[in-house]
């Protein structure tokens, strides 16, 4: 029997509000234990516990796991958490939350007007609020500097160079090399110098290093259904081979889709990234599942503007990987006539060129 979950307080506060619906959702889908919510959106029973304890915003990928554990549809919940965290970055204005909601929509970020450096770094701080990023988490992101660095920067302890502001424009998902000129201008406001920095950066950024971004997100995100709807069936125990040829499909036409965008921008790969690029397409030419882990590096350079979205392809496919690989070492009972097996896009090897300077 499933604990009882703790009673929230009778309040108008937005973010119990969410909570108590949270905590709705999971009576009306019969009260499922935390480990078996837990076992099917990959998060931890604590992470799942603390969703609906409306004590703290959980981040995207909690809701998203707790609303599919539950049979739910996580884009009706996704407007609502996204005012939610902007509430809660504490934005300095209409401007900030607008120029928030555009980059979800473009990937475009354009900053709305400071009037001093001190307001630069006030932004750049709801930036990392809206990420939901410590400067320790910063530093892993963008470890061109320490977390140390990262902090001082932010409380003006240490002036704001344009290479630290690139960093951290990075680490915090802002690749559009239109909106990093946008900042560099504002910056430039202030110190002229810094500026022209700012645009020698940028200058020595060759086109095929500005990322992919060139998905087409009509089509991913109807893959997308199908993925979840796939490993929905797995949760509701409707296993066949019917049911898991077509999340197996999915699962390959997600791959499929994220690859060919990597390759058509013919984006410059580290060499760790580009043999974890070749591992995953001949992974998938020889029928087996790629390691998680590669896919997860990938997928960032394939899709870098749509960071929730990114979540929930990831996760995704981390779930329908496991499952179809339990499926192939005969761990699941499968009922059912056989479906046909849809072929793989072709995928060309992909050549790594030798990167250039930036």
């Amino acid at each position: 029997m499933a604990r009882p979950m703790k009673q929230l307080p009778q309040s108008n506060n937005p973010l119990v509000a969410f909570a108590r619906d949270l905590q709705a959702l999971r009576k009306q889908a019969g009260n499922p234990p935390l480990a078996m919510m837990a076992e099917h959106s990959g998060m931890s029973t604590a992470t799942l516990s603390n969703a609906h304890a409306g004590k703290k915003l959980p981040t995207w990928a909690t809701v998203n796991g707790y609303v599919l554990a539950c049979g739910g549809d996580p884009e009706s919940w996704s407007a609502r958490w996204e005012s939610l965290r902007l509430a809660a970055a504490g934005l300095p204005g209409d401007l900030c939350r607008e120029a928030l909601r555009r980059w979800e929509r473009t990937g475009t970020f354009t900053p709305p007007h400071a009037a001093d450096e001190g307001e630069l770094r006030e932004l750049l701080k709801t930036l990392l609020d809206f990420n939901g990023l410590s400067h320790r988490t910063l530093a892993q992101q963008a470890p061109g500097y320490s977390h140390v660095t990262y902090g001082a920067v932010l409380r003006g302890a240490r002036p704001l160079k344009a290479k630290i502001l690139y960093q951290i424009l990075i680490g915090c998902g802002v690749h559009s090399i239109r909106s990093q000129e946008a900042w560099f201008h504002l910056l430039s406001s202030f110190s002229w110098r810094e500026g022209v920095e700012g645009g020698k950066l940028l200058a020595r950024m060759d086109q095929p290093l500005r990322y992919a971004g060139d998905i087409d997100m009509k089509m991913l995100k109807t893959v997308l259904e199908r993925l979840e709807r796939g490993r929905g069936l797995f949760a509701a125990d409707i296993v066949s081979y019917d049911s898991t040829n077509a999340l197996r499909t999915a699962y390959e036409d997600m791959l499929a889709l994220l690859l060919n965008s990597l390759q058509r921008s013919h984006t410059q790969l580290p060499r760790k990234l580009g043999y974890v690029f070749n591992q995953v397409v001949g992974e998938l030419r020889n029928s087996s599942i790629p390691n998680p882990a590669a896919i997860a590096a990938l997928v960032p350079l394939a899709m870098p503007f749509h960071p929730r979205l990114r979540t929930r392809v990831v996760m995704a496919l981390k779930n329908a990987g496991e499952l179809l690989r339990r499926a192939d070492n005969g761990e699941l009972s499968l009922r059912g006539e056989s479906g046909l097996r849809l072929p793989l896009p072709p995928l060309a090897p992909f050549q790594r060129t030798a990167p250039t300077a930036s």
